[in-house]
């Protein structure tokens, strides 16, 4: 019987792991087409127009994003050449070593664009059948 548990959880882990990696290619599809913009960077504009003051110190949005310190920083500095001016960085006056990054009304306006899309790939990837019964299935696993 403890087999078939861990059969289960392992079963119930893939499928997890499916759905999610499916509904973030529609979300990066969808952004790119729509709004230029990959899903790393709307997660980028999503965590700075939530934090307080609209800004964050890069190791905070490594940690958010899940990105290493030069891959966030690549990340930044591509968004930053684009030259939309949604981004602004600047040295933290009480540490030096500290960068941090802000969110300018042009990147608000750009996010509540994004956004729309993404809550409307998220309800429409939700709503299909075999996601619903895959997600009932992993919530009802334990009882």
């Amino acid at each position: 019987m403890e087999r078939d548990r861990g059969t289960d959880l392992l079963s119930g882990w893939l499928t997890l792991s499916q759905i999610q990696m499916n509904v973030s290619n529609e979300l990066e599809a969808a952004l790119q087409n729509k709004h230029q913009l990959s899903l790393n960077e709307f997660y980028m504009l999503l965590f700075l127009y939530e934090a307080p003051d609209k800004k964050l110190r890069l190791q905070q949005l490594e940690s958010m994003i899940g990105l290493s310190q030069s891959a966030l920083s690549r990340l930044v500095s591509r968004f930053e050449a684009k030259g939309c001016g949604a981004l602004r960085r600047y040295v933290c006056e009480n540490d030096r070593r500290g960068v941090y990054t802000s969110l300018t009304p042009l990147g608000v306006e750009k996010l509540e664009k994004a956004l729309s899309t993404f809550q409307s790939v998220l309800m429409q990837q939700f709503s299909k059948e075999e996601i619903q019964s895959s997600l009932q299935y992993l919530v009802h696993m334990n009882e």
